[in-house]
């Protein structure tokens, strides 16, 4: 991401979770949790790589969630702003969580191993990539094979909500981010509305995935996005 992004994440990062509440009305903590299930595939132990991980939200839900299903899991938490690491690392020393390891890293040149991971997440950060399909191909690369992305993310509903949504988009939210820094939240809310969500499937084919699959949440607001790494990947 750019240095331009780095800096707005920096400012908005002390009430990142809180505005985030606010202008989902409540619905993100369902939206992680529905992205946390797909991660419980079937292995006794997991190892999940979380890209753009802010403050930990979603890291902390996969742990839940994967354990709940009676698996083990470790989640590496990766984000490329210091000061939304440090919300989620402290975040996760209070809850008393030691399955989650935070580090800094680049999502478009991730430091790690080929095929080290079972699964790669990243909830809502698709759109503030400067380079979506690098970012794929990077996925791709650490997975193990077989393994599988799952990508949380929100977007511009393609159906009858589509007006409604759009009001209360551009007016209502940027008074609720009014109180922090406006100009972020009209950002956040922008990148939203312009990102195409339907071009994840071909683009995720084009590098190598098969089985890519879209769900809608909350009438079309948000989406999970799913596709895997064939298992007699070469690479």
């Amino acid at each position: 991401m750019s240095e331009e992004n780095k800096r707005m994440f920096s400012l908005i990062a002390k009430n990142y979770d809180k505005t985030n509440r606010l202008i989902s009305l409540g619905a993100d903590s369902g939206w992680r949790k529905e992205a946390a299930k797909e991660c419980a595939i079937d292995k006794k132990s997991i190892n999940v790589l979380d890209v753009a991980t802010g403050t930990g939200e979603l890291a902390i839900s996969i742990v839940r969630q994967v354990e709940k299903n009676k698996r083990k899991v470790h989640v590496v938490g990766l984000d490329f702003n210091k000061d939304m690491l440090k919300i989620a690392k402290d975040k996760i020393a209070k809850k008393g969580i030691i399955d989650i390891d935070f580090m800094m890293g680049d999502a478009l040149a991730l430091n790690l191993c080929n095929s080290s991971f079972d699964v790669v997440t990243s909830g809502f950060a698709l759109r503030n990539f400067d380079d979506l399909q690098q970012f794929m191909k990077e996925s791709y690369r650490v997975l193990t094979p077989g393994g599988k992305i799952v990508f949380l993310d929100v977007a511009k509903p393609d159906n009858v909500f589509n007006k409604l949504f759009e009001k209360y988009y551009f007016n209502i939210i940027p008074l609720m981010g009014a109180r922090y820094n406006k100009d972020a939240y009209v950002h956040l809310i922008t990148t939203a509305w312009r990102f195409n969500k339907n071009v994840l499937s071909q683009m995720a084919k084009s590098i190598g995935f098969v089985h890519p699959k879209l769900r809608n949440l909350t009438f079309g607001t948000a989406f999970i996005f799913t596709a895997n790494k064939p298992k007699k990947a070469k690479r």
